[in-house]
């Protein structure tokens, strides 16, 4: 069984296993976060602010 994490941002799963897509992860306000890739991790960084 595949283990998913969810991005923060347009809540798609992201495989932990086998990469269906490649997860992004992110350090913000000193806080570990997953996303599906950069430019989600950029626009949830700016939504937080």
């Amino acid at each position: 069984m595949k283990d998913f994490l969810r991005c923060k941002m347009c809540f798609i799963d992201i495989s932990e296993e086998a990469c269906e897509l490649a997860g992004y992860k992110a350090v913000i306000d000193g806080s570990e976060y997953v996303f599906c890739c950069k430019h989600c991790a950029d626009d949830y960084k700016k939504k937080r602010k």
